[in-house]
């Protein structure tokens, strides 16, 4: 195999809150569920990023992941005949390193198992392994929406991150994409990075109108552990926390301003059809199946994670394609707290599906969690809904923990 791993994952303590009980795996019978496929491979790492990835040296390393995946997927299948697919993400890792033939065939695959009906298939893309014949592929498919994660349009941010600087390929690829009738097209960018300032992001949002843009995630810089600008935070400039909250704010504000529509904690939207279907699911509670080295998956309050023996030894090819699944059943206290965290991350809270689900039981933590991310500056009420501000979608750390320690108290 020629390949070789760059880093390790945890599971992380969102999914596992004073949990220690682990399970066997068992089938599954839920009504709906959503599918996510993992490419845990990168060409490089992004020094952003704390996902573990593994470096893409030819195609026959994706081909052979390529086999399992496929065999992954048609297990599950089997096991959760008469259920509903809500949608499919392909994530990674950069989904966008397979080639077109590879492409092709995994969602040949989907289709094959699945129908040709499915609500959506979300395709996430690194614009430098983004071709005009990978986005004709895409193209050819009903449902599909290409996710770019762009991160910034300045060339010197994304020399700084390590990612491809040509910022005319990035706008090239954006524009042929945009231009495909049958393709729904999205963006991925980062306010905040190491080194930027206010004109960043006014740069970006200018590219934003440039394009005319329906879909945007955009995501406030947070220093993670095991990304290279978290061991190397000293040699860079970061905003001040103050200075990003205000950053965001403004941001916020020019996407209203610019007839978006906030539909989750970074979704913006200006689309008349619903999109980005998996996370909606996930933020409204659903559960979902995850296929692949390192994905997750969440069912009958039971949060499993794939492992691969990649992890451990490339040493035979039969060997980096083993998976074993690591289970973890949650017990009420952490579903609340997993509910909640989920809850959050919905434009408006949702606060009647958590007492819905829970009865009475919820209505106290609620109440005092509601109170403290008021007291704290963490959230806001509009059109007599509360959501998070500027300065909770900067701080979800604190805000999550918050969560944590109201609940576990």
């Amino acid at each position: 195999m020629n390949y070789a791993v760059i880093d390790r994952e945890e599971i992380p303590m969102l999914f596992i809150p004073n949990v220690k009980q682990t399970v066997f795996a068992e089938k599954s019978r839920q009504k709906e569920y959503a599918l996510y496929i993992h490419i845990p491979f990168c060409k490089r790492k992004c020094h952003f990023c704390s996902i573990p990835v593994l470096t893409f040296k030819d195609e026959t390393a994706i081909d052979s992941y390529l086999d399992k995946l496929i065999d992954e997927i048609k297990m599950n299948m089997n096991n959760l005949k008469g259920c509903v697919l809500k949608a499919v993400h392909i994530g990674g890792g950069t989904p966008s390193l397979l080639s077109v033939p590879q492409i092709k065939r995994l969602l040949d695959v989907i289709i094959g198992q699945f129908g040709d009906g499915l609500p959506e298939i979300v395709f996430e893309a690194n614009p430098e392994s983004l071709t005009q014949d990978k986005i004709d592929i895409l193209a050819g498919y009903q449902n599909v929406t290409l996710n770019i994660g762009i991160q910034t349009f300045n060339s010197h941010r994304l020399r700084e991150i390590n990612r491809m600087e040509d910022v005319n390929h990035i706008k090239r690829c954006l524009r042929y994409a945009l231009g495909k009738k049958n393709l729904d097209v999205g963006i991925d960018l980062i306010v905040g990075l190491p080194n930027s300032t206010l004109s960043d992001v006014k740069y970006d949002l200018e590219a934003v109108n440039e394009f005319g843009m329906k879909n945007i995630f955009i995501y406030p810089y947070r220093s993670e552990k095991k990304s290279f600008f978290f061991d190397y935070h000293k040699e860079v400039n970061y905003l001040s926390q103050d200075e990003l909250i205000k950053i965001m704010e403004y941001v916020e504000n020019e996407m209203y301003k610019g007839g978006f529509i906030a539909k989750s904690m970074y979704y913006w939207t200006r689309e008349n059809k619903p999109l980005y279907l998996y996370s909606a699911h996930q933020i409204d509670g659903g559960e979902w199946i995850g296929v692949g080295a390192g994905a997750y998956s969440y069912l009958n309050f039971s949060v499993s994670r794939n492992s691969s023996i990649i992890e451990e030894d490339c040493s035979n090819a039969t060997g980096c394609n083993k998976m074993r699944c690591e289970l973890v059943r949650q017990n009420i206290t952490s579903q609340l707290i997993w509910d909640l965290t989920f809850m959050i991350k919905k434009n408006d809270f949702d606060a009647e599906r958590i007492k819905e689900k829970y009865g009475k039981i919820a209505e106290q933590y609620l109440h005092e969690i509601l109170e403290k991310l008021e007291e704290n500056g963490y959230s806001q009420q509009k059109n007599n809904k509360i959501r998070l501000s500027a300065k909770g979608k900067v701080l979800l750390d604190r805000v999550e923990s918050l969560i944590q320690e109201v609940v576990l108290r």
